[in-house]
């Protein structure tokens, strides 16, 4: 150590001594490096300042560019915002749903979605053309149905099946429904003896997609929940859509936007109102609908100069589930299409089948009006009086074969819900309907197991909307397009004519509610664009 320290003291001494011209040099670089460090500080404070300016001005015209507005939570709403996203990145997406959560009547939705010359199809052995679907949905529409709407639908149904099954919902199941020639119908399989109904499975996996990508911190997408849109903002110069006021938590509040999707549903919850003006001579039934299908579009649009086509047309399904415990409830739970495509029949109170079970809704629908109306054969649960219930009414019969095809998950369910009865054999299902078992045999098959229930028909679906077009642009009445504004699914009129085919519904909505999103993307953008 003490070596140590001569020898530091030494070195101090040393440097104590060093000549004038070496402190000279030191002082040089001494200042050379206060320079760089006083240069490499300002440039750091000038990169600072030019990154938060480059951010504000960036975050600035991503509020803007491209930014689209969607009104409606249901298929078709979040077809076109995850569309709309797909297809730009700087595209931001504003998602207005009246309700507390997605998913809208689609997610009641329960017989499944139709597409023509899908991999489902390929795999089973099923032939089918886009032709013949097309040919089907017009025959459905009798002659009222737009031709290129049609085609439209049934050209891309197989790829909005894929669409979805990609996205990861397993339309794995098959069925033929009313009015189609071959089973296009798909829905999901049953799982651990449990039904997966198509339209909750649909509609929450697309709701999932949507979640992850609001909660993925991109800003990219804004979903707001009991929002109720009250008026379209029009664009002063040319009348086209600027933006939407919304009523939320109380307070009002303005969105401007680029392009706008309107995907509100139909009219068919709300008596008082559209059905009474349009349609009354169904006014008076029961409906499937929830009360939310207001036709909020319908004001919102024509406040906005969009045209209305085929309001008079409301489908009647026929077959809506009477609860025995509930008879005169004006909203009842849809007795699937599907129950009806695995062999079930209907009966009137005689124990008398009197239709193809398999024709198009409103035929379906007009032979229970006709045959089960009369005190003597209008259907009733031997727990409720003749005169109670609906007017018209039928047994709904399934044998166990039936059953098995159809699936015993979703029958479950039914009877959970005390929609659906058994009948151990044809002796107990004859004393449970009250008929001649005699008769009965003449319209049932003998088994070992029946299920029934009674149902009636009920106001299910507008055929009739916004008139718009393959581009899901909104029209006026002079055939021109509203400058931005889009639509798709039971808001829009003109596709289905005069009554829709079953399962076009849920297709309708992707087909036309991803087109709605594809044409807004690139509407804004080019808006956008010539903004800059």
């Amino acid at each position: 150590m003490v070596n140590g320290m001569i020898l530091f003291q030494n070195e101090t001494l040393h440097f104590c001594k060093t000549s004038d011209i070496f402190k000279m040099r030191i002082r040089a670089r001494l200042s050379t490096a206060l320079r760089m460090l006083a240069i490499a500080a300002l440039a750091m404070v000038s990169f600072n300042f030019v990154a938060k300016r480059f951010m504000a001005e960036n975050k600035q015209n991503m509020a803007g560019r491209g930014s689209i507005v969607v009104i409606g939570g249901g298929l078709a709403g979040m077809s076109a915002a995850l569309e709309a996203l797909h297809q730009a990145r700087n595209t931001v997406v504003t998602l207005l749903e009246k309700e507390a959560r997605l998913g809208g009547n689609s997610a009641k939705a329960s017989s499944g979605i139709n597409g023509a010359e899908t991999r489902t199809q390929a795999a089973q052995g099923i032939e089918d053309s886009i032709k013949t679907f097309a040919q089907d949905t017009t025959a459905s529409g009798r002659g009222r149905s737009s031709k290129i709407l049609v085609d439209k639908l049934t050209q891309d149904s197989a790829q909005a099946v894929a669409w979805l099954q990609d996205l990861g919902v397993d339309l794995r199941i098959l069925a033929r429904l009313g009015g189609h020639s071959v089973a296009r119908t798909h829905r999901l399989p049953e799982i651990n003896g449990r039904a997966q109904p198509v339209g909750w499975s649909i509609v929450s996996t697309l709701s999932k997609h949507l979640d992850k990508m609001w909660s993925g911190g991109s800003g990219r997408l804004r979903i707001v929940t009991n929002a109720q849109a009250t008026a379209l903002l029009a664009d002063a110069a040319d009348k086209g859509v600027s933006g939407v006021e919304f009523l939320a938590n109380g307070k009002v509040e303005r969105v401007q936007a680029n392009a706008l999707v309107l995907a509100t549903g139909g009219f068919a919850g709300a008596h008082a109102g559209f059905l009474d003006k349009y349609a009354p001579q169904v006014a008076a039934l029961a409906t499937t609908n929830g009360p939310f299908a207001t036709g909020d579009g319908l004001q919102l649009g024509t406040a906005l100069g969009a045209d209305l086509v085929d309001m008079d047309q409301v489908q009647v399904h026929p077959t809506g589930f009477v609860r025995p415990s509930d008879v005169d409830n004006p909203t009842k739970f849809l007795a699937a299409e599907a129950l009806r495509g695995a062999g079930g029949v209907l009966l009137n109170a005689r124990g008398m089948r009197f239709v193809d079970e398999l024709d198009t809704r409103d035929r379906v629908t007009a032979a229970i009006t006709s045959n089960c109306s009369a005190p003597d054969t209008r259907a009733h649960h031997s727990s409720t009086g003749t005169q109670e219930g609906p007017d018209a009414a039928a047994f709904l019969v399934l044998t166990q074969e039936a059953a098995d095809r159809f699936g015993h998950g979703a029958l479950a369910f039914y009877e959970r819900m005390g929609l659906i009865s058994q009948a151990a054999g044809m002796e107990e299902l004859a004393k449970a309907l009250r008929v001649n078992e005699a008769t009965l045999r003449q319209s049932v098959s003998e088994a070992s197991m029946y299920f029934w229930g009674v149902v009636t028909p009920v106001t299910h679906y507008c055929m009739g909307g916004l008139r718009f077009d393959v581009k899901a642009r909104v029209l006026q009445a002079s055939g021109q397009p509203i400058r931005g504004l889009f639509a798709a699914g039971e808001v829009t009129g003109g596709l289905h004519g005069a009554n829709r085919l079953a399962g076009n519904s849920l297709l309708e909505c992707v087909v036309f509610g991803r087109e709605a999103g594809r044409q807004a993307s690139a509407f804004a953008s080019l808006v956008e664009g010539s903004n800059l």
